[in-house]
Order: C-alpha cells, then sequence, then structure tokens
C-alpha cells in the first residue's frame, strides 16, 4: 500500500544525539515515500510563532485592500513573475485557480542585458504602497529571511538522511540566491456563487483552489494561517487523496520537482491540490515560501547515493500507478541537458498567460503548441 496519512517530525530532535539517528530513518521515510511532512519546533532555526503571527496579519491586510491598489502591483507589471494576481486568473491543470495572490521573493536587481531569458524569473518586487500597509515589506523580507534559514538547515539534514554529505547541494546554490514565496487567499464557496473566471470559460463548481500539480522548486514549505481543515490535499501513488491536517505551529514540508531531479528520483514531488474552502467557512489564507536553485545550474543529478537508498526508490517506485497521475502538462526539470531555469521560465509562461503575453509573447506560442488543454 502507499501512504495514508502525512508524517509528523520534531525538529529538534535533529539537534540531539540521542534522537537524531531515528528523526532521519523517519525523514528519509517521508522524502521517499510521501513526499510530504509536518514539521514542528523549529523555531531555533526558522520563524517564530510572533513572525507567523506578523506574515498572517500582513495577508489579511492586503487582500482587504481595495482592488485598485492591489492592482497598482499586478504581476502583468512584472517580466518577473512578481506581484499580484487576481481571483481566478491563474491556470492549473486546465483549469481555472480559484483564489488570489501575491508573488514575492528575496529582493534582486534584474538581470542584465545579453543574460539567458529565463533569468527574468529573477527581479525585484512589486511593493504594495507602504501608506497604504505599512511595515507590509519589512515583515515580508523578515520572513523570508528566517524562512531561508530554515530551508537551508533542513535541506542538509534531507542529504543525511539519504545517506549524503550535508554540503553536496552547496554548488547548486548562488550568493543571495533568491527564494520566492506567496501570500494566498482562498475565498469559501459561497462567497464565489456569481465569480467569473478571468484566465478560462471555466467556473468554481471545479472545486478548484488550485489543480492538481507537483512544485518546480527544491523544497516548499507552507504555513497554513487559517484554522481551515480539508483543503490541502495529497495524491497517494495508488490515486487516493490524503487529507493534509491543519495544525497549530506545524509547517507543510514538500518535495519539489528540482529535487526528485537532482537526487535521481529518491525524493518523490508528489501531486496535490487544494480544494475551494466549505461554504460559510471564511477565506482560506496560506503562505508557501518555496527554495530554489541558481537557474543556471546543469550540474548533473548528485552521485554516490548509497544502494540501499536506491533500493528503497525502486520499492518505492513499483506502487505507482500510472492512473494516479493527473496532473496536466507540466515542464520537468532536465539538468543534465539544460539550465533548471528553462523548465522553471516554461511553467510560469504556461500558469501566467497574461504575464507572458505582455512579456515573451514569442515563447508563450511555443510553450502553447507543447501542450493541450
Amino acid at each position: 500500500m502507499s501512504f495514508q496519512n502525512i508524517p509528523i517530525l520534531d525538529l529538534e530532535d535533529a539537534f540531539n544525539s540521542t534522537t537524531k539517528p531515528l528523526f532521519l530513518q523517519q525523514l528519509r521515510d517521508a522524502m521517499i515515500n510521501v513526499g510530504f511532512l509536518l514539521l514542528k519546533n523549529y523555531e531555533s532555526v526558522g520563524p517564530s510563532k510572533e513572525d507567523f503571527a506578523n506574515i498572517k496579519y500582513q495577508s489579511e491586510r492586503f487582500f482587504a485592500l481595495p482592488d485598485e491598489v492591489k492592482l497598482e502591483i499586478e504581476m502583468i507589471k512584472s517580466p518577473h513573475f512578481l506581484g499580484y494576481t487576481r481571483l481566478a486568473n491563474e491556470i492549473t491543470a486546465s483549469h481555472t485557480d480559484w483564489r488570489e495572490q501575491i508573488d514575492l521573493g528575496t529582493e534582486l536587481p534584474p538581470p542584465k542585458e545579453g543574460e539567458p531569458i529565463y533569468k527574468n524569473i529573477e527581479g525585484p518586487n512589486l511593493w504594495p504602497d507602504e501608506e497604504k500597509i505599512p511595515n507590509f515589506r519589512k515583515n515580508v523580507e523578515d520572513y523570508i529571511a528566517k524562512m531561508t534559514n530554515l530551508s537551508r538547515v533542513f535541506r542538509t539534514l534531507v542529504l543525511e538522511s539519504i545517506g549524503l554529505e550535508k554540503t553536496v547541494l552547496d554548488g547548486y546554490f548562488k550568493p543571495n540566491q533568491q527564494c520566492k514565496m506567496k501570500l494566498i487567499a482562498y475565498p469559501d464557496s459561497s462567497a464565489l456563487t456569481n465569480a467569473e473566471s478571468v484566465a478560462l470559460d471555466d467556473s468554481p463548481s471545479t472545486n478548484q483552489g488550485v489543480g492538481p500539480h507537483r512544485d518546480s522548486d527544491l523544497i516548499t514549505y507552507i504555513f497554513q494561517a487559517t484554522e481551515h481543515q480539508n483543503s490541502l490535499q495529497v495524491q497517494n501513488f495508488q490515486g487516493k487523496w490524503i487529507t493534509v491536517p491543519n495544525i497549530p505551529n506545524h509547517l507543510v514540508v514538500n518535495n519539489g520537482q528540482t529535487m526528485e531531479a537532482i537526487t535521481q528520483g529518491v525524493c518523490k514531488a508528489t501531486i496535490h491540490r487544494v480544494l475551494i474552502p466549505e461554504p460559510g467557512s471564511g477565506t482560506r489564507i496560506s503562505v508557501p515560501f518555496f527554495q530554489t536553485i541558481d537557474l543556471d545550474c546543469t550540474k548533473t543529478a548528485v552521485e554516490n547515493i548509497p544502494q540501499e537508498i536506491i533500493k528503497l526508490k525502486e520499492i518505492r517506485d513499483k506502487k505507482i500507478k500510472d492512473w494516479a497521475v493527473d496532473v496536466g502538462f507540466q515542464f520537468k526539470p532536465n539538468i543534465n541537458k539544460e539550465p533548471v531555469g528553462h523548465a522553471v521560465f516554461r511553467n510560469r509562461i504556461k500558469s501566467h498567460q497574461d504575464v507572458a503575453s505582455r512579456w515573451y509573447p514569442d515563447i508563450l506560442k511555443q510553450v502553447l503548441q507543447e501542450y493541450t488543454y
């Protein structure tokens, strides 16, 4: 059988010589056989409860702003796919995502002239008017800094759990690596009664907050800021949807496709989705943070993975049913042949076609030729 629940790990166990061996065993199992876990007691290397309260508060304030204020920083104004996306303007697995969001990242300058086109994934943020939402930028940048530190620590433990040196991925990162994050609002179904899709001829009857997909990054960390249950779901390898419980002070952690590619498929990037919140439950707020690698990276997958780890991967793969996969078309990183940025850039083109139409119309045409709705 494939997994039937999401494992819970205590990060403090990783820093105690007595409990660390069991922690690494549990982490290895989660990375290989689930691709998802819940993490608690991470405050010593990451955000505090106060930091999470602050980012929740800023999220609620942002989405409460008048539309005209949010639209001043609409993503279509950014060639870097950063900024605000209005409700029902993104596509996943051939359907509309019934959510609004703002994409943010480590503050960086735009790429220099002549650099590869995919480098435009990185660049400066579009920040809302400070007078309209004081301390928003400060709280976001503080959150990014602390989550970046947590992600650095956690990735070394992941590597250790699968029998690799903790420094083996250091060459995949550049100084001031841009990590990404989103603030996302999922209105409940009663608030969507008369809503219309911007992206497609579609309706909320799909029950899709965000459609089935795999993340493109290395590792994702999700703060479920509101108390909603039964929204985030993971598909196990027999096609069954497993609900991720929303437990206070627990972060959801999951592998991305880049992590899967780098580890020769050992760390599984698992399909997941978000359902529209139940009627009357209010707006669900979620804050995912995405650990990325250098977009120029063309390093081959890590070598010297122990044979016993490869064996565990092979056992898992025998459980995977083809019919369990229903994510639609996604570009997968192939770091043996091309920079990882190539796939990441095209997935953004596919998801945000209004932005692509404005800034990258020729590439949008190419992308649309590679898949159909």
